[in-house]
């Protein structure tokens, strides 16, 4: 039956139309802001709990082969040393954090812990500095204890710091500021530009993608977006030129190393796959998509910031091997908080059940994915912890590099399984096989060099410095062979480097050098024309000319 308008009129709103107060309520405790300088200080103290864990660590957890743990210190050491150059290095930046972290420890697993907790801090002020003006406080204090947490967790390394780099790069770049003033601009502008800086030190694929994104900056970032976007190319070139005169030749090197990293194959390969992160990626999707629905052409820039933070954080996170899951939280975050977001009207103006049902779904989708962050970070202290309490003694002094229990070649050489030649043939050495085997040669070499002997042990970065004896590193293994009157050389394979180095050195080892001992795991080679201590070696010289 037809109804007439009066008729119609008369029948009650429909009940979504209704209004909530207590769901408005708690919809705008989330989206509620704080005096910038409060929110600053709040951020700091909740991110600070993940540097002090990094910072107070005995030891670091790592996956990753020791040598290559180990490599990077000796590398920092020669950079100091001008035994190598710092332009020709894979990530510059990272290397000078190494050697800030080596100012105030020596053991090689506590220089990373302290490089990354100078990393996430750096970070850290600046996403604070940058968020105060942005998004509301409950993010903006979540969100910087997610992002420290992330750069200092145990198994991060230099891609996950040029992602939290580049994340609040980009927020700078696509968001506007509540203080939409020339100073505020210019501000955050050269902080920025000197974080662009930081990217192209640590990885041009980041920097690169930078750019890209800060070409929308005077139009997505308010009416003092071009003061932002000159202020970052101004300070980018003030410190592109600084590095330049401090080390000859970087620049060239950073832009000579972007074409191999932007490769197609790259973005099929490391990082997080589909899979973990799917649950991430669904609703980072889901939020953004409610914005525009939401939102609409009124809001266009806010969900298409969004989008864009989004598509440009996963491809230089897979490009870089880094994990993800930060640029899906911040691109939900974005679409969610920013201050041009659409869910700002359905609360704060003509609000109904509908608009504050959809803003406290997108703010707990944000904010869970973002506390994820934080969460994922805290298991990794917490495994880190466990694994050193359980870690020999000798390994946290001298090493401060722990592994997750697991099988060893050595654990199942003394339960009789095989055989040490039967096990190695089989399995590849374990990070907790070579930990042993370096600690067990750095306890002879440093013996050896008491007596007067330069030792060098044959890996492919000059190790000895950083386990055996205190001097200058060298650039690599080979070089320092060269200057040193005894070489220890691995009878086993400990990484692809290291069997480049054997390879190189070869010749130096068979002309100059004579073999003076062998064990099961290393062969010592003393150079021809020194002398050693009666006793020092078991074997007389003569038996391997």
């Amino acid at each position: 039956m037809n109804t007439t308008a009066a008729e119609d009129k008369s029948q009650p709103e429909c009940a979504w139309r209704a209004g909530a107060p207590r769901a408005r309520s708690a919809a705008m405790r989330l989206f509620a802001w704080r005096e910038p300088g409060w929110v600053f200080l709040w951020s700091i103290g909740a991110a600070s709990l993940f540097l002090l864990a990094a910072l107070m660590s005995p030891a670091l957890l790592s996956l990753s082969p020791t040598v290559d743990m180990i490599g990077p210190v000796a590398e920092a050491r020669a950079v100091m040393a001008g035994e190598a150059d710092l332009a020709a290095q894979d990530a510059p930046f990272h290397l000078l954090l190494l050697v800030a972290g080596d100012v105030f420890v020596d053991a090689p697993g506590r220089v990373h812990l302290v490089a990354k907790a100078i990393g996430a801090a750096l970070v850290l002020y600046a996403f604070a500095f940058t968020a105060v003006t942005r998004f509301p406080a409950v993010f903006a204090t979540l969100a910087a204890a997610a992002l420290a947490g992330f750069v200092a967790a145990p198994f991060s390394g230099a891609p996950e710091l040029g992602l939290a780099i580049f994340l609040v790069c980009s927020l700078s770049f696509l968001t506007a500021s509540a203080e939409d003033s020339p100073g505020r601009a210019r501000a955050e502008g050269a902080l920025a530009g000197l974080m662009l800086a930081a990217l192209w030190l640590l990885n041009p694929v980041f920097a690169l993608i930078g750019f890209i994104l800060l070409s929308a900056c005077p139009f997505l970032t308010g009416a003092a977006g071009l003061w932002r976007y000159a202020s970052v190319l101004i300070a980018f070139a003030l410190a592109a030129g600084l590095m330049e005169i401090l080390a000859p030749g970087i620049n060239l090197a950073r832009a000579s190393a972007a074409p191999q990293m932007l490769s197609v194959e790259a973005l099929f390969k490391g990082g997080e796959s589909a899979m973990g992160l799917g649950g991430a990626a669904y609703g980072a999707l889901m939020v953004i998509l409610s914005s525009a629905v939401f939102g609409g052409r009124a809001h266009w820039k806010n969900w298409a910031a969004a989008a864009a933070l989004l598509a440009a954080g996963v491809i230089a996170a897979k490009l870089a091997g880094a994990n993800a899951l930060p640029v899906f939280a911040f691109a939900a975050a974005l679409a969610c908080f920013s201050v041009s977001s659409p869910f700002y009207d359905g609360l704060f103006r003509d609000h109904d059940r509908a608009s504050v049902a959809t803003a406290l779904t997108a703010a707990a989708l944000s904010l869970f994915w973002t506390g994820a962050v934080a969460v994922h970070a805290a298991g990794q202290f917490s495994l880190q912890h466990q694994a050193a309490k359980e870690a020999p003694a000798n390994i946290r002094s001298e090493l401060a590099l722990v592994q997750p229990g697991g099988p060893t070649i050595a654990k199942w050489v003394e339960e009789g399984r095989f055989s040490t030649p039967e096990a190695r043939e089989f399995f590849a050495l374990t990070p907790v096989d070579q930990s042993a085997m370096l600690l067990e040669a750095a306890a002879r070499a440093r013996k050896i060099a008491a007596q007067g002997l330069d030792v060098a042990f044959l890996t492919g970065a000059d190790t000895a410095c950083v386990l055996a004896e205190k001097r200058d590193c060298r650039a690599d293994g080979p070089a320092a062979a060269n200057a040193a009157s005894v070489v220890f050389v691995p009878r086993l394979d400990m990484d692809p480097k290291t069997t480049a180095a054997k390879g190189r050195t070869e010749a130096l080892l068979y002309t100059q050098f004579k073999l003076v001992e062998r064990t099961a795991l290393w062969e010592i080679w003393m150079r021809r024309d020194a002398s050693a201590p009666a006793g020092l070696f078991p074997a007389t010289a003569t038996d391997y000319r």
